[in-house]
């Protein structure tokens, strides 16, 4: 199964999602929903789930529609192309400022920030840092860099701008912030020397420091910045509205990704070979080494901790991911009514 390339228009996922708001009934019963979603190891459950005939026996069947950015994921969501798509905390607090409440987080994904930063080696070497320099030599090693990132407003961009300005930087002075796209464009421009840095969730910072190009700084799965651990980093969102009018087809989705988070969580070597095709990678062994390490960051079942919720919410606010606080009860920005929990 590979998820298929999100055009310039929307009218590929509004054929996937056309008469009935991702209701229509597919052969034998099963229900149609499309997921907006860039490709990456962390939601090996969601490729597995639909390999494994999880979405299947739950009478789901699941169109994924490949994105670039959470700012296309949103868009998607808030439009009601999309049933799911995985966002962050502050994509939802965004919305929720401007007086929209039509999108939800329904199942979480990460409780930690996995984005991983690395840096061309040669830049590195010349810096004069490692993984195991202190953070703060770390991050002050960007000063004066080219430094990739997905799109402005993302995440890459966010916490980037966090990095700079904690060890007081002007992110837009101190650096250049180069918008590239996906995983794939920032690893060519990494190897190409076309920027010196960028921070994604693996494999592509993996692969550019097993090719020899990069040295990765910040191993987010399993080192994170403190700051940054016991952090709802992202979850699945879905349609508030959608959700309260297909309850039972929004549980059956969560069962499924649970079901199949287990397999991610105990079966590494099956899991990477399998989703090697979702992923557009033939670097098995990237690919391993990243599930190995998304395997603590994952939640197991989905659901959303009150307290870590106020955590992310007070932290990002600190942190000025988020200009002004958000609302961290239940039934604003979150729910637990979907997930079994």
């Amino acid at each position: 199964m590979k998820a298929i390339p999100i055009l310039a228009s929307a009218a590929l996922v509004l054929a996937a999602t056309a008469c009935g708001g991702g209701e229509e009934a597919a052969s034998g019963g099963q229900k149609t929903i499309t997921i907006a979603s860039a490709p990456n190891v962390f939601l090996s459950a969601l490729y597995v789930a639909k390999d494994d005939g999880l979405f299947a026996k739950e009478g789901l069947n699941v169109k994924i529609v490949e994105v670039e950015s959470g700012n296309d994921s949103i868009a998607a969501l808030a439009s009601g192309d999309a049933q799911y798509a995985d966002v962050g905390f502050e994509d939802l607090a965004e919305l929720s400022k401007e007086g929209d409440d039509s999108v939800v987080m329904a199942h979480d994904i990460l409780d930690r920030v996995s984005l991983t930063l690395v840096m061309r080696k040669e830049v590195a070497e010349r810096k004069g840092v490692t993984a195991t320099s202190p953070l703060r030599d770390r991050l002050m090693a960007l000063k004066g860099l080219k430094i990739g990132i997905t799109s402005p407003g993302a995440p890459t961009d966010t916490y980037m701008r966090y990095y700079l300005s904690s060890i007081g930087l002007n992110p837009d002075r101190d650096a250049e912030l180069v918008p590239l796209g996906g995983g794939s464009q920032l690893l060519a421009a990494l190897e190409k020397g076309q920027i010196d840095a960028y921070h994604l969730s693996p494999p592509t910072p993996y692969i550019a420091a097993e090719e020899g190009f990069g040295t990765v700084l910040i191993d987010g799965p399993r080192n994170p910045v403190p700051e940054l651990d016991k952090f709802d980093y992202t979850a699945w969102a879905t349609s508030r509205q959608w959700a309260e009018e297909n309850k039972e087809t929004a549980q059956a989705f969560s069962r499924a990704i649970a079901a199949a988070t287990q397999k991610v969580k105990t079966q590494h070597d099956a899991v990477a070979e399998q989703v090697l095709d979702d992923l557009g990678t033939d670097d098995k062994a990237a690919v391993l080494r990243t599930v190995e390490a998304m395997e603590s960051a994952l939640s197991d079942k989905g659901c959303f901790d009150p307290a870590v919720v106020k955590r992310t919410l007070d932290t990002m606010l600190r942190l000025k991911i988020l200009e002004d606080g958000a609302d961290a009860a239940e039934g604003e920005l979150w729910t637990n009514d979907y997930n079994g929990c």
